[in-house]
């Protein structure tokens, strides 16, 4: 009477376990990403900070030199696996870096990509 009937409730229930799992899996991925967006943009936007002019700073100003200031933020964010957008003022540096996550169970839905951007800002030391 019972022959099958078990049997498929319990793969149906295996089924939605791994299901679960697996999104479970991909949203600790998509924070992890988020953070690792958030902790490269600082990174970045200190690392174009510490790029001071030095011909300004012989005279006793502190200024960013724009050009070692950008190139420096944005070859950090790249080596960590982001895009960069960097602005360069007279004291700061500001970075916004977008990294893309590909989960692995929300790829059977079809081809999907999810984007994490974050924005920070440093000043010359």
């Amino acid at each position: 009477m019972f022959g099958s009937s078990p049997s498929a409730f319990v793969v149906a229930i295996a089924a939605t376990l791994i299901a679960c799992l697996g999104l479970v899996h991909d949203g600790a991925q998509m924070l992890r990403t988020k953070t690792r967006t958030t902790v490269l943009a600082h990174e970045s936007a200190r690392a174009g900070a510490q790029h001071l002019d030095p011909h300004l700073l012989r005279t006793g100003t502190r200024a960013l030199d724009p050009a070692a200031a950008r190139t420096a933020a944005t070859a950090h964010a790249r080596a960590g696996g982001g895009d960069a957008e960097v602005s360069v003022g007279a004291d700061t540096v500001t970075v916004t870096v977008t990294s893309t996550h590909h989960p692995a169970l929300l790829t059977l839905l079809g081809d999907v990509h999810i984007s994490s951007r974050a924005t920070a800002t440093a000043h010359t030391p």
